[in-house]
């Protein structure tokens, strides 16, 4: 291993180490909502890319769900509740769209929520960062 490989591992492993859990929560979701938009422009081609990257968001979403229901979850009762409802909706919505033979529906509203969940976490953390 070269130097600058064992420089960039020490300092990606530091940055994993010192990421705040919103941090975290937006790095995944950055990415897991790209596979999507990757995945839903070549839904044709590979149809099960595209159920994977569902599934993937679809996990994601299910732990937000186990999270904001846990009774030791510091959030706001309302903000966990507004949150609870986007898992049923993100949840009914990947199901209609999973079984969607025809390709009348895409993923785009999926897209939208995630996008604003990321938008929200960067605020939040630019809030507690002041």
């Amino acid at each position: 291993m070269t130097a600058s490989t064992l420089a960039r591992n020490a300092y990606h492993q530091s940055a994993r180490t010192t990421a705040s859990p919103r941090a975290v929560e937006r790095q995944l979701l950055s990415k897991l909502t790209t596979a999507v938009v990757v995945a839903q422009k070549n839904r044709s081609a590979d149809p099960a890319a595209f159920a994977r990257a569902l599934g993937k968001n679809l996990e994601f979403w299910n732990v937000v769900a186990v999270d904001v229901a846990s009774e030791s979850n510091q959030l706001p009762v309302e903000l966990r509740s507004q949150l609870f409802y986007l898992f049923e909706f993100t949840q009914h919505y990947t199901r209609k769209l999973m079984a969607d033979e025809d390709r009348a529906l895409d993923a785009e509203p999926l897209i939208e929520i995630n996008q604003n969940i990321i938008r929200g976490l960067q605020g939040s953390e630019e809030t507690a960062s002041s």
